[in-house]
This record gives structure tokens, C-alpha cells and sequence, in this order.
């Protein structure tokens, strides 16, 4: 006994159109929300600092295949987006858990030396007019009790991801 079923092979490349239509749609949903990701971010780091200029300028989108994020490749962008110290700890105990699981993977590492941190504070007083003999016991405060966080990707994902949910949701009309 032998079945056919016609138009099979129709419908075969109908959908694999279908299929490669809707991933350049999700892509491109994808890639829009790292842009606006990036740039909100950008924006919370430029208002919340006057001196970040390194890490303003290191955050970017990245595309991928079927992916997107968004990237900030200083060496501390992660102390400024959580803090440190005590200061780290009570901000990232309100993250949920899988914004405080990433924050913990930066807890205890550390991002330099005490001279690194100390050549750096020395540079951003130069910078603000401030006497260099401030920068020892600014350095040294920091080493002691830590920054505080100046959120700016965090808030920036919350922002953006109603907006990239809703628009896939269309896409796939659920």
C-alpha cells in the first residue's frame, strides 16, 4: 500500500522560508535591543559620573547568530555596576537571583593592585584640580570600605526587555 500526499514538498519550502523569515525577524529584534540596551546604558553611565569616560566608551552591542548582549570590556566595569565591599553586598542581596548569582562572580577577585588603584586616583585628581595628596587616603578609603554601585546595564536590561519580549511575542503571534 502506498499513501501520497501532494503539495508535501510545497509546503516543505514554504516553511523553510517561513523559518528563515522569522529568524531574520528575532535577529533583528534581538540587535535592536542591544542597540538600545548599549545606549541606555551608556546614557546611566555618563549621568551618574563625570569621569567614566573608559567605560562609557567600552560599552557596545554584540550580534550573534540567534543571540545579542551587550558588552562593557573595562577591567572594572563590574565594580561600577555592582560596588564593592559592604557597599556590594547590600546592593547585590536585592538583585534577583541570577543578576546577584553573575554579581558574586566578581566578589573576591580582585581588579588590581593597591598601587594600580592608587596611580589611578592620582590620575583623576590631576584631572579635577584636586591636590594630589588626596589621593592616598581617597585610595586608601576605597581599599577599606569600597564604592558604591552606580548601576547602569542592570536597569538598562529592565528597561529594554518588556519591549524585545512584546516584539517576539508578535513575531510568533502568542
Amino acid at each position: 500500500m502506498q499513501i501520497e500526499v501532494k503539495g508535501l514538498d510545497t509546503l516543505i519550502k514554504k516553511m523553510d522560508k517561513l523559518a528563515k523569515d522569522v529568524q531574520k525577524d528575532v535577529q533583528a529584534e534581538l540587535n535592536a535591543w542591544a542597540d538600545d540596551t548599549a545606549t541606555m546604558a551608556i546614557s546611566l553611565v555618563a549621568a551618574n559620573s563625570s569621569d567614566e569616560g573608559l567605560l562609557k566608551n567600552s560599552i557596545k552591542p554584540k550580534y550573534g547568530n540567534g543571540n545579542a548582549s551587550v558588552v562593557a570590556a573595562t577591567k572594572y566595569a563590574a565594580y561600577i555596576e555592582f560596588g564593592t565591599r559592604k557597599f556590594a553586598s547590600a546592593y547585590v542581596g536585592t538583585l534577583p537571583a541570577d543578576w546577584a548569582t553573575y554579581a558574586n562572580t566578581f566578589k573576591g577577585s580582585v581588579g588590581g593592585t593597591f598601587d594600580d588603584l592608587l596611580l589611578s586616583i592620582m590620575l583623576w585628581v590631576g584631572r579635577k584640580g584636586i591636590d594630589k595628596d588626596a589621593a592616598y587616603p581617597i585610595a586608601r578609603k576605597i581599599m577599606i570600605d569600597g564604592i558604591r554601585p552606580k548601576p547602569y546595564l542592570y536597569p538598562s536590561v529592565n528597561k529594554t526587555l518588556p519591549e524585545l519580549k512584546k516584539n517576539l511575542r508578535a513575531i510568533f503571534k502568542l
